[in-house]
């Protein structure tokens, strides 16, 4: 009972305040969940210097390669720990609240050409500008099919490398980044 009285105040006792993502997690862990909390983490703080790492080491294409493979067994990880979690419906809520859930919300809500059209529009901003982390809670508090979801975040992982690590990362360390350390004579 009171578990319910607490959803219907935005996820927080006190009306007109409302709760943090991560704080709505924290309320609800599941060993899963704090498997993908944790992992998220690891994601998060090692990502870019392993992905500079790999660009200086073996190049900008072949780390762009090299870290779109390690971040799809990553979405995979993500999806898998976060599969049937109660607190992705609760997050659904809490997206509700804010402009861009409202916005996927719509996407993902609406049905006929039109809709179908804008959601295929929407898939290559969720792979390019979303972790795997953030994809995969995407994808399932928006019930995108299971295959879909697993094909659209690993699949997705390759051009989102070959974006970020490849093209912008990897241009940074070319233009800026080794020639400044080959004047200071490292």
């Amino acid at each position: 009972m009171e578990d319910a009285a607490a959803r219907e105040g935005e996820f927080g006792a006190t009306p007109g305040k409302r709760r943090s993502l991560l704080t709505l997690m924290r309320g609800r862990l599941t060993p899963r969940l704090t498997a993908a909390l944790a992992l998220w983490r690891v994601e998060a703080y090692l990502a870019t210097p392993l992905a500079l790492l790999l660009v200086a080491t073996i190049g900008r294409w072949p780390a762009a390669l090299a870290m779109g493979s390690i971040m799809a067994v990553y979405s995979a990880l993500f999806l898998f720990l976060l599969d049937g979690q109660p607190v992705l419906h609760d997050i659904h809520g809490w997206a509700r609240g804010r402009w861009l859930g409202r916005l996927i919300e719509s996407l993902a809500d609406t049905r006929g050409f039109r809709a179908s059209t804008r959601r295929a529009l929407a898939l290559p901003g969720s792979v390019v500008f979303m972790g795997p982390f953030w994809r995969a809670i995407t994808y399932h508090v928006f019930r995108v099919p299971r295959l879909g979801a697993y094909v659209l975040s690993v699949g997705g992982s390759i051009p989102h490398s070959l974006l970020w690590t490849g093209l912008v990362l990897g241009g940074l360390w070319e233009a800026l980044i080794w020639p400044a350390l080959k004047d200071l004579g490292v």
